[in-house]
């Protein structure tokens, strides 16, 4: 355009004001084909940029990162078309921190909308699948929910620092004071921030879910509910305990639900009587026994005679059985007992129980005699000492 003939037609300052017009009007047209660009130019960023990644995480940070930019693209272009108009310095001054904190906000937007997407990565990464399970499911849909929202309140913390900071306020004074009201909340709720802290622990540590068995400490049960102060065990005498999460966080803890597989260990006593021909043919046939048991680990399987006990001749057996469930545990047990008592019968050998044999020997003649004697009758005791006795006759002391 021949800004000339304007300004020879309406005058100098009206064409200065008409060519920033104009030129705000080519910023904020920019910024609007800027913004209509981003919804097809970010897809292929974001596929150049994540090349490893499945289309699904793909299409996430596509819906993550598109509301923020626009955002971000709208504020550089008004901040743009305002500079044009060369305002005072101090509203010039006014309006960068506005615009500062402005693409602060959209920064600090975009990492509260990937947040969700950053803690199931992580999750995932380190999430194990041998013990996967409709419980698991749950705390793992509870520990990623937590940990979001914690995350989510730290963003916005350091977003209002940030935007503090921005316009001059003294954030670390504004810090100093709260940290000096939240010292005495922090000592009154420190049971529960430690409890809270131990849940946190429970869900990420995962040493068991819901609906198992074990051991914490000394309570045994099955877990019912872990919550955000105590862990409820139902016991087996069916009352339920509350155990406070700090101290299952700090407990040794025994998960008897994820055996892979149970250990059978005995001791079979059988009676002295029984020759070393017989003993061994009792431990070959225990042990071949347990080799060919449908439920026993061959390679598991020791049977050896071990010890004279004080009333029998001890066999140990020990082995693993294929089963991680009590019950199938329980009924092997009583099939291999049965098996044992069937071969015990077949070679005529007896199972030892605790005896006691006492020895009685005869006493000898004079022995005998003496104790046939009756006891002599007792002797009057004297009378007092004569005369030429050196004891005097009072017995004084």
């Amino acid at each position: 355009m021949n800004f000339d003939f304007v300004t020879d037609s309406i005058g100098p300052e009206a064409a200065e004001t008409l060519e920033k017009l104009l030129t705000i009007a080519g910023i904020l047209l920019l910024t609007w084909l800027a913004r209509k660009l981003l919804g097809s130019v970010l897809p292929a960023l974001i596929r150049r940029i994540a090349a490893h990644t499945n289309s699904r995480i793909n299409d996430r940070l596509y819906q993550i990162f598109l509301p923020p930019l626009r955002f971000a693209v709208s504020v550089i272009g008004i901040w743009l078309a305002i500079l044009v108009l060369e305002l005072p310095a101090t509203v010039r001054d006014i309006v960068g921190r506005l615009m500062s904190s402005l693409l602060a906000i959209a920064l600090f937007w975009a990492a509260y909308r990937a947040v969700g997407l950053m803690v199931d990565l992580v999750l995932r990464v380190g999430r194990r699948t041998l013990y996967a399970s409709a419980q698991r499911e749950q705390q793992q849909a509870k520990l990623e929910a937590v940990a979001e929202q914690v995350i989510k309140a730290l963003i916005v913390a350091l977003a209002i620092m940030v935007i503090l900071e921005e316009w001059d306020y003294n954030v670390g004074g504004l810090v100093a004071g709260l940290g000096i009201g939240g010292l005495a909340v922090a000592l009154a709720a420190q049971d529960a921030l430690a409890n809270l802290f131990g849940y946190l622990i429970i869900l990420a540590d995962e040493p068991f879910v819901a609906g198992e068995y074990v051991l914490i400490g000394d309570v045994a049960g099955t877990v019912e509910t872990i919550g955000f102060r105590s862990t409820r065990v139902r016991a087996l005498d069916q009352s339920l305990v509350s155990v406070p999460n700090k101290t299952v966080m700090n407990a040794n803890i025994t998960n008897w639900s994820r055996l892979r597989k149970r250990r059978l260990n005995m001791t079979l006593g059988i009676a002295y009587k029984n020759s070393p021909e017989k003993v061994l043919s009792v431990v070959q046939a225990i042990r071949e026994m347990l080799q060919t048991h449908e439920l026993v680990e061959a390679d598991s399987v020791v049977v050896q005679f071990v010890e004279f006990n004080n009333s029998s001749l001890d066999i140990m057996i020990i082995c693993f059985m294929k089963t991680p469930n009590w019950n199938d545990f329980q009924a092997a047990r009583q099939d291999i007992n049965l098996k044992i008592m069937h071969i015990l019968a077949e070679r005529d050998v007896e199972v030892a129980f605790p005896t006691r044999t006492i020895y009685l020997e005869r006493a000898g003649r004079h022995e005998a005699q003496a104790a046939e004697e009756p006891f002599p009758p007792p002797q009057p005791e004297p009378a007092t000492p004569p005369a030429n006795s050196p004891v005097p006759g009072d017995a004084a002391n």
